[in-house]
Parts: structure tokens; C-alpha cells; sequence
């Protein structure tokens, strides 16, 4: 008896310290993800300074549509297989070659100049690439969704969405320090802060997999320790799954997750064009003006769980919405004044060396010459409310999902919810870069308000089809046996 005891210690043990390393591993991918889209847009700049906003949506988006692609193939690979070890090193290999076609991207010939489409193009191959690798992320909500007892799921899940948003915000901030490096060129690659994060992001990917490795282990206890179902098979049979809540949880994801994606995407564009600044000068204040209000984020981590028990979740989940849309009427560009600074005039017979870096507003956007200026107080309120009501969205939206499937099987499920986020990314900056070249920071913050404030209403209308699954299992035996 002692030695059966001292097996499931053991086994136990072993169980959290993979569940957390799943968790480590959403974290650093998610930080990986992030840390390049501050300098991402002053980056294709540096490259090619008659580059365009659409251009950088196209390469923001590569990586989501990489990790949209393969997410599937890497679920039905561990499915058949069983084993996630191998799909998830993998996943390594493919982000150590996706940054470094990113980094390199930077490559200048002998005469110190760069061939410009070439390196744009990697610059985007390698997103897409990065963004292969970035599948683990259903490896790891799948992994953790087996290895969880029943009674555990909703607080996995929902740890899980925190150590991926966290990310979010870690990376910005590694993306701050490494603007604040100097450069320097080792033979014909640049090492700046352009290309930092793309070596960061090895780096992170190398650590990760020695940690997985050497650590991790998949193996669980048998099926009868596992189980901690409170109800019978025949009830949950009755009972189903109310699909509605589930589709609407869906949209809402999708929502929350482009509201995020679309201002850490023009976050840098949005500060050089309104408040006159360079290249450098945007990456670095960009990374400041996430990294600062983080506090916010991280309150609202440690608050979301208490908040949902005393307010609600789904009203808390709907008062976030809310305070999203009024993040978005924040940016929308109010004065006093116009915008200061213009871009250079028309760049002609000008060659990439002799070209100083960009500052200010892109003279050939019409709305830079005719917008009023937005107050750099309502972006920093925008900020604020942003990293207050993303995370609590979030968070909510993987606990609610959890709660209306209840004792059903919850890997299909999650793994829909993260495509559906990978489309949110991928689409996210691609049309919104565009609405931003063409019309500014006015119709980005109409169209975001739009969809925040659908949110929102979503939630009210269909609150009824939020509820948890015990909740509704009450009703029905209620229904049965009054």
C-alpha cells in the first residue's frame, strides 16, 4: 500500500510540473510573438523606407496565418500518435529557423547596401515560418486539458490564457531594452534593434526546448486517478453541450483578441505619425506605452477570479467589453491642433544608403495633412483601459468556455478557440493597417468601437446561453425529479 501511495506522489508531482511547463511554454511563445511587433513596422522601414502600411499588415499577419495552418495538422499529428513530446520539439525547430529568416533579413552586401524586396519578403517568410512553430499553443491547451482532473480544467485553462498574456506584455518590454542596445555588424549581418528581437526570440526557443527536454514528462496517472466526475455518462448524454454559448464564446474571442492584436500592431505607426518622432524614437516609446500600464494587466489577473465570484463573470466578461469600445474612442484624433510634422517630400534617385530615418507622418497619406492631432493623454488613457479589460476578457472567455462544457471533452474545443484567435491575428493587422493608411487613426477607432460595443451587446443577448454546465444539470434534475 505504501508503494502504491508513493507511485502516486510521485505521479502527481510529475503531472503539475508538465502542466506548468505547458504553461512556460505559452508564456515564452506568446513573449516571442509580441516582442517583434513594436519594431516590426520601423524594421520594414530601415529595409525599404517607401514601404507602405499594407505591407506591414501583410507582414504582422504572417505569422497568425502560419500558426492558423498548422494548429490542426499538429493536433491530429499528437491525436495519432499519442505522445506530444516530439510535435512540441518540433514546434522549436520550426521558431529558431522562422526568426533567424527574420533576423537575417537585415543582410547587406558588400557595399553595405540591402537588396530591398528580397529582405522584405524574408521579413515575411519568416512570420510565416515563426508562426508555424507557434501550433504549440493547441499542443499545449490539449496536453493540459487531458493531464487535468475534471474538477482542475477551468483553473488550468484559465492559468494558461494568464502565462499567454502575460506574454503579450513581457514582450514589448524586452523589445524596449533591446532598442535601448547599441548596433554593431558581424560580417554582413546587422545586429540592432531591429533584428534583437528576432535573435531574442531564438534564444527563448533554444531555452524552451532544453527545459521541455529535460523536464517535461507525459506520462499521467491511470485513467481512475484521473477521474473526478460528479456526474454519470447518461447525464451529461442528456444533457449535451449548449453549442450556442460555445459559437458565442468563439466570437467574443475573436473580438478580444483583435482589439489587442490591432493596437499592438499600429501602437508604433500611430506614435511616429501623430507625435513627430523617428523610427527609434516610436519602437521605444511604443514598448514604454504597453510596458508601463502593465501593472494594470497584472492587477487584473489577481482580480479576475475574485471579480467573476463576486460580480459575476458574465457580467464582468460584459463590462469588459465595454471599457474596450471606449479604449478605441480614445484614439480617435480630437486636437487640439493638426499634426505637427510631415514626412519628407516625394523620395526620388535616392539611394538606401543615403536615406536618414523616418520621422513623422507619411506625406503621401492625405490625412496627414488634414487630421487633427490626437492628445497624447487619450493614448495613454487608451493604453490603460486596454491592458485593464483585455486581460479580463481573455482570462473569462477560456473559464467561461470551460464552464458551459463542463464534464465533456474540451481538446476539439480549445483547439477551434485558438484557430479562431490565429484568424483574429492574422486579420486584425492585415485590414486594419489598411483602414490606417487610408484614413488614420479615425476609422481604425470608429471600427474597433463598432466592435467592442458587439461585444459587449453579444454577451447580453445571449447571457442565458453562458451558463455554467452544473448550473444547467441542476435545472434539468430539478426538471426530473420535482
Amino acid at each position: 500500500m505504501q508503494d502504491e501511495s508513493s507511485y502516486y506522489v510521485v505521479a502527481e508531482s510529475k503531472r503539475l510540473r508538465s502542466i506548468k511547463i505547458m504553461y512556460l511554454t505559452l508564456f515564452l511563445n506568446s513573449t516571442g510573438f509580441s516582442i517583434t511587433l513594436p519594431s516590426l513596422w520601423p524594421y520594414l522601414q530601415h529595409l525599404s523606407p517607401t514601404v507602405n502600411y499594407s505591407f506591414l499588415g501583410i507582414a504582422a499577419a504572417g505569422y497568425s496565418i502560419g500558426q492558423m495552418c498548422s494548429s490542426p495538422l499538429l493536433g491530429k499529428w499528437y491525436s495519432v500518435r499519442g505522445r506530444v513530446t516530439l510535435p512540441l520539439q518540433v514546434c522549436m525547430f520550426l521558431g529558431v529557423i522562422g526568426n533567424l529568416i527574420y533576423a537575417v533579413a537585415c543582410v547587406h552586401s558588400a557595399d553595405g547596401a540591402h537588396n530591398t524586396t528580397v529582405s522584405l519578403w524574408m521579413v515575411c517568410v519568416g512570420r510565416i515560418v515563426a508562426g508555424l512553430s507557434a501550433g504549440c499553443i493547441a499542443l499545449c491547451r490539449g496536453f493540459c486539458g487531458e493531464a487535468a482532473h475534471m474538477d482542475e480544467r477551468t483553473s488550468v485553462m484559465a492559468s494558461g490564457s494568464v502565462a499567454q498574456s502575460l506574454g503579450f506584455i513581457a514582450g514589448p518590454g524586452l523589445s524596449l531594452l533591446g532598442s535601448l542596445l547599441g548596433s554593431c555588424s558581424v560580417g554582413p549581418l546587422e545586429i540592432n534593434q531591429y533584428t534583437i528581437p528576432g535573435y531574442t526570440s531564438v534564444l527563448l526557443i533554444i531555452f524552451n526546448s532544453i527545459v521541455i527536454l529535460l523536464l517535461f514528462r507525459e506520462e499521467l496517472p491511470p485513467t481512475d486517478f484521473m477521474v473526478n466526475s460528479r456526474m454519470s455518462s447518461a447525464q451529461i448524454v442528456t444533457l449535451g453541450v449548449n453549442w450556442k454559448g460555445v459559437a458565442v464564446c468563439n466570437v467574443l474571442f475573436f473580438i478580444a483578441m483583435m482589439s489587442f492584436t490591432v493596437f499592438e500592431t499600429l501602437g508604433t505607426p500611430i506614435l511616429q505619425a501623430e507625435y513627430s518622432l523617428s523610427q527609434s524614437e516610436a519602437v521605444k516609446w511604443s514598448s514604454v506605452s504597453l510596458t508601463a500600464t502593465s501593472v494594470f494587466s497584472l492587477i487584473t489577473f489577481t482580480l479576475a477570479n475574485p471579480m467573476g465570484k463576486r460580480f459575476g463573470e458574465r457580467r464582468v466578461m460584459t463590462a469588459a467589453f465595454f471599457v474596450c469600445s471606449l479604449c478605441y474612442v480614445m484614439i480617435f484624433p480630437f486636437g487640439p491642433g493638426k499634426i505637427p510634422q510631415i514626412e519628407w517630400a516625394p523620395i526620388e534617385n535616392v539611394t538606401i544608403t543615403n536615406v536618414t530615418e523616418v520621422t513623422g507622418c507619411a506625406w503621401k497619406n492625405e490625412w496627414c495633412h488634414t487630421q487633427l492631432r490626437l492628445n497624447i493623454y487619450q493614448f495613454v488613457a487608451a493604453n490603460s483601459l486596454l491592458l485593464l479589460s483585455y486581460p479580463l476578457t481573455v482570462v473569462l472567455i477560456f473559464s467561461r468556455i470551460s464552464k458551459i462544457l463542463g464534464e465533456h471533452k474540451q481538446g476539439l474545443v480549445m483547439g477551434v478557440l485558438t484557430s479562431v484567435g490565429s484568424l483574429s491575428r492574422a486579420m486584425g493587422p492585415a485590414i486594419f493597417s489598411a483602414l490606417f493608411q487610408y484614413r488614420g487613426p479615425q476609422l481604425v477607432s470608429v471600427v474597433m468601437t463598432v466592435a467592442c460595443m458587439l461585444g459587449g451587446t453579444l454577451m447580453m443577448i445571449f447571457y442565458k446561453h453562458l451558463e455554467d454546465f452544473d448550473v444547467r444539470l441542476q435545472a434539468l434534475n430539478s426538471e426530473l425529479f420535482r
